[in-house]
């Protein structure tokens, strides 16, 4: 039986109803959630929750993989679409972690830490977490990296608060217990040192600006939602010492 809170049922609308995809895009998002799949190496039969799933390309993933997958999800609508799809998933809004009758070999955030109000939600979140690991267990978290972003990071999306980069995320958690981090850049396309130069570029094209100035052409706000897709995220990972 599945765990619920009451939300806002809405949260998060304009993801799940009007900013949907292209089929490039969606090609990219899985590639993305294979990626980060196979940075954080979990084992098949391991158990892990996924904090705000979204539209759930990487819980597809987990379960096709064999995993002991949970998800929280604070959007009723992404909430019951990954049920459908075979997905336990608790409707609830983070901050803070809902009750959870068990403990996680991972935990995985990918794109939701920047939507946290600030260091003090981002470092509760993150300490409730490591709660919830197993000895040994891993914290997963993808976010932008506000380096390469900028006012992208504010401008693409309303409920970005908590900037983050890749010194700022090690920071938080060594100072949540965490142990053992390691990181790397990431991009829709690439990884490493290669997509240094690209995201460079790539967050210097105008198309925000042009789609800012023609709110209601669609091709300028396709080719904006591309930009923000090659544009540099942190891939980062830690250790529950037990």
């Amino acid at each position: 039986m599945d765990t619920k809170t009451q939300p806002n049922a809405q949260f998060f609308s304009h993801f799940s109803r009007e900013d949907k995809p292209t089929k490039t895009g969606a090609w990219l998002s899985t590639l993305f959630a294979r990626r980060v799949f196979a940075y954080a190496r979990p084992q098949s039969g391991a158990s892990l929750l996924e904090i705000g799933p979204g539209r759930g390309d990487f819980a597809r993933l987990c379960i096709e993989k064999g995993l002991e997958y949970t998800a929280v999800e604070a959007n009723h609508e992404m909430a019951a679409s990954l049920r459908a799809k075979g997905a336990r998933v608790i409707h609830a809004t983070v901050p803070p972690l809902p009750p959870l009758d068990s403990r996680f070999d991972f935990v995985v955030m990918i794109n939701v830490m920047e939507h946290m109000n600030g260091m003090s939600d981002a470092l509760d979140i993150t300490r409730q977490i490591k709660d919830l690991l197993n000895p040994g267990g891993k914290l997963v978290i993808c976010s932008p990296d506000y380096l390469n972003w900028r006012l992208h990071f504010f401008n693409c999306d309303f409920s970005h608060n908590y900037v983050t980069t890749r010194r700022r995320l090690a920071q938080l958690l060594l100072d949540a217990g965490l142990t053992n981090v390691r990181s790397r850049y990431i991009s829709g396309l690439l990884s490493g040192f290669a997509c240094l130069p690209t995201t460079a570029l790539v967050s210097r094209l105008p198309f925000g600006i042009l789609s800012a100035a023609f709110p209601d052409n669609r091709t300028l706000h396709k080719l904006y939602k591309g930009q923000l897709t090659l544009l540099r995220k942190v891939l980062i990972v830690a250790e529950n010492p037990g």
